[in-house]
């Protein structure tokens, strides 16, 4: 006799793939901005502070880089979680924040 299992059957992946993308770009300007900014008001104290090889190289070397990869990668990941039956609501059917 064959065993069973109680796996649940996987989301639509196109669903997948879309809230992956949005939570990946939401994520990716999140950490942008958090690293830009601190730069940006750096440069705006200084005449010809956007000029200056030390911004453009934090802004596109270090502040770009880090938003793309972490963008990607939480992009991916809560892609595959909600692909693999990840769930934002309770067994009830509310969220996690309502009360009860």
């Amino acid at each position: 006799m064959p065993a069973t299992t109680d796996t649940p059957e996987p989301r639509p992946i196109g669903r997948s793939i879309l809230l992956g993308v949005t939570i990946g770009v939401a994520v990716g300007a999140t950490v942008y901005f958090l690293i830009a900014i601190p730069i940006y008001l750096v440069a705006s104290f200084e005449a010809n502070g956007m000029d200056r090889p030390i911004i453009r190289t934090g802004l596109l070397k270090v502040a770009l880089p880090f938003g793309v990869l972490f963008g990607i990668g939480t992009g991916v990941a809560s892609g595959r979680w909600l692909r693999r039956g990840g769930r934002w609501t309770v067994e009830d059917g509310g969220d996690r924040y309502t009360t009860r």
